[in-house]
């Protein structure tokens, strides 16, 4: 796996949702309110990891459900919205997340997940200050969060705020394995360059 590769892994794996026997107080929660069943097969399709039409398809129609509360409606938005993330769809990806920003700018997940599409869109700028934003909300998994914005800075080439950012998201979940990938590629490279330099000849 290349290093691109696998930062495009973790930013499509980091972001899983609660199920659907969360509480409904938490707008980050899946809930299952009212009696539409598509509520109910929107949250488990997402988080099973299932990005086929007829999530997207379920999503829609339990947003277009009036019962639902808003704890609900944001967390419909944010589930398609990953689905779109998911397969490739950035632009609906973005649109849902802004919809939920626009409806209430402290959804911390809402901000980390339209940072990682901006990651896959090579906006790197405006992704770290989305992932930022997320950071400074509360993310419920900030591990992925600070990893996501180590490969942003990185693009950037901001070499040394990504490997800060690689370390924190390992000291926040030790033994992670995309972390631990990204660190030691960073020694291996340093490694190498300093043997560059000792085998140079003396001018």
């Amino acid at each position: 796996m290349t290093h691109t590769s696998l930062i495009a892994a973790a930013l499509v794996a980091g972001f899983t949702f609660a199920p659907a026997t969360a509480s409904a107080q938490d707008p980050r929660a899946v809930t299952t309110i009212g009696s539409d069943a598509n509520i109910r097969r929107c949250s488990e399709a997402v988080v099973a990891g299932d990005s086929s039409d007829r999530t997207v398809e379920e999503c829609t129609r339990a947003l277009n459900y009036r019962r639902i509360d808003r704890a609900t409606q944001l967390q419909l938005l944010i589930n398609r919205g990953v689905t779109h993330m998911r397969r490739g769809e950035n632009e609906p990806a973005i649109a849902d997340f802004d919809e939920v920003i626009r409806i209430d700018r402290r959804q911390a997940e809402a901000h980390l997940n339209r940072g990682a599409v901006l990651v896959q869109m090579r906006q790197h700028g405006p992704a770290i200050a989305a992932i930022t934003e997320a950071l400074g909300l509360g993310v419920r998994e900030p591990h992925k969060a600070y990893f996501n914005r180590g490969a942003a800075r990185e693009a950037l080439g901001d070499l040394r705020g990504a490997y800060e950012d690689y370390s924190t998201a390992l000291e926040i979940q030790p033994d992670w394995g995309p972390a631990s990938a990204e660190l030691a590629r960073f020694a291996r490279t340093r490694r190498d360059h300093l043997a560059t330099v000792l085998n140079e000849p003396t001018p």
